[in-house]
């Protein structure tokens, strides 16, 4: 759900099609440092519980538009948390929104689906041309 809101689908696919939630569960159960599991578990109880006294139901039974006006909101005040933290002299990890965005982008670009449907795929792409001009409407290149 939550990845789905970070990347709908639209005319291309979004993050269910490209089998994202899937591969942010392994990542986070296989990759993470434990440290950051906790963020990410955490994380999703405190999505949950904020959901609840917001909307008084779960994110799966929100619209689209407020599923992301929801997690918006949500980023806006963690990352305000996150600040008045650092200023008292503690150091903070990543949100938990900031991790999971970071995990659906990661995830989406390197699935199939996003990089030869949503993207172009050229498995040699040839020279880097950094500021290489794109045309109205022309996809950019997933390597």
């Amino acid at each position: 759900m939550i990845a789905e809101a970070i990347i709908p689908k639209t005319d291309t696919p979004g993050a269910i099609d490209a089998g994202v939630p899937g591969w942010i569960e392994v990542i986070v159960q296989d990759c993470f440092e434990p440290a950051d599991q906790k963020v990410i578990v955490e994380g999703l109880a405190d999505l949950m519980r904020r959901c609840q006294e917001a909307h008084r139901k779960d994110i799966s039974q929100l619209t689209g538009p407020e599923q992301v006006s929801f997690l918006t909101k949500m980023h806006h005040d963690t990352l305000g948390e996150k600040r008045e933290a650092q200023k008292a002299g503690n150091p903070q990890r990543k949100t938990f929104l900031e991790q999971f965005k970071d995990l659906t982008k990661l995830c989406y670009v390197g699935s199939e689906v996003g990089a030869t449907e949503a993207f172009d795929f050229m498995l040699v792409p040839g020279k880097w041309v950094a500021s290489m001009p794109l045309e109205p409407g022309q996809k950019v290149w997933a390597m």
